[in-house]
């Protein structure tokens, strides 16, 4: 048996093929994918090989041709035969982590943070990167990662729980209270994501700063207290200082992964405030201790997730009509690469695009 499949090869050489479906090993579940998110990760993975997996991986063995993906979703039609908590039919949707399970991070609970996920191609320790990920019909997953759905829950949201989840870690690190005012720094999906996570945990005044104005029209509509367009660190934080009766915001969440959005976030931070950086950057950023130690700011970083797939279920599920609109497309897998992975590395108009892989 085969099915239809994204594979890629490299920098910029994705091929749409015919692949042989596998039987799952003993603890694994077969999982008939329904929707596979387009993430900035697979767009960076797409036009410069970034964390692809070009030598052998340290945990799974494999490199590329690899088929990539790590946002799906799906209904599990087989099982290996240590299965125990999942069944044909079960709706789940899928944690795409690879870890070893033996180091210090993840015996800490921390898995997200593996010592042996990341290959010396720097190739990362997720589905997609170095194993084969949602961007086919039928995956193979392993149980303690897919995580059952409440029966009546949409796969096209099930599809969001793993974005979702970057911006839960990044709400739990970053210690958010009830009450809180913060900024967010750029309205792409995972700054959307945070917005929406945020307004679950209580946070009061939510800004959130971009330069697309279709993206901040959506940050409106989810719930944004306030958007701004501002790239000057300065400017920003005048406008900020004006929401916040000069106060300041208590937490900062760098979404955007450039210099100008990271000073800004910075500057924005009141007395004893939280600078979270959540982006990954392209280049080296740089830092003012001097003026977070003023401040008596922190600074905290948050990579991935660990533990959170079920609150991040939980958020979705209050939230469901909030979170449907941050899907702004959905397509079919021979339109991945031009109405898929350019149209959103240069349509600002587009958030989550989803792939709809089988019905």
């Amino acid at each position: 048996m085969k099915q239809q499949a994204a594979v890629i090869y490299g920098k910029k050489d994705v091929r749409f093929e015919k692949i042989p479906i596998t039987e799952p090993a003993e603890t694994e579940v077969q999982i008939k994918v329904a929707y596979n998110g387009i993430c900035g990760s697979d767009i960076h993975e797409y036009l410069d090989g970034m964390d692809l997996a070009i030598n052998s991986h340290p945990l799974t063995g494999k490199k590329v041709p690899l088929v990539p993906g790590h946002e799906f979703a799906g209904t599990v039609v087989n099982v290996g035969k240590k299965i125990t908590k999942l069944q044909i039919g079960d709706r789940v949707a899928v944690e795409p982590m690879i870890a070893c399970g033996k180091c210090a991070a993840c015996l800490a609970g921390n898995y997200n943070l593996c010592s042996r996920a990341i290959g010396k191609d720097n190739s990362a320790g997720f589905l997609g990167f170095c194993a084969n990920g949602g961007l086919e019909e039928y995956c193979n997953v392993a149980e303690i990662f897919a995580h059952k759905l409440p029966t009546d829950f949409p796969l096209d949201l099930g599809a969001l729980v793993e974005p979702t989840s970057v911006a839960v870690q990044a709400v739990l690190r970053a210690g958010l209270k009830a009450g809180d005012n913060i900024l967010i720094q750029g309205a792409g999906p995972i700054g959307l994501f945070t917005l929406l996570v945020a307004q679950a945990a209580g946070a009061h005044n939510i800004i959130i700063n971009d330069l697309s104005d279709q993206r901040l029209a959506l940050a409106k509509s989810l719930g944004a207290n306030a958007v701004l367009q501002e790239n000057n660190p300065i400017d920003l934080q005048q406008k900020v200082n004006q929401l916040t009766g000069n106060q300041g915001v208590n937490l900062a969440f760098e979404c955007a992964g450039v210099q100008a959005t990271l000073a800004g976030a910075l500057n924005a931070l009141g007395q004893n405030g939280t600078l979270m950086v959540v982006a990954l950057f392209g280049t080296e950023p740089q830092i003012d201790v001097r003026g977070l130690l003023k401040k008596g700011g922190r600074l905290l970083t948050s990579y991935g997730y660990a533990n959170v797939f079920e609150r991040s279920i939980g958020i979705i599920d209050n939230n469901r009509e909030a979170f449907k609109k941050i899907i702004t497309k959905k397509i079919k897998l021979p339109q991945l690469i031009d109405e898929g992975i350019l149209a959103l590395a240069h349509d600002k108009q587009q958030a989550k695009i989803l792939v709809k892989l089988t019905n």
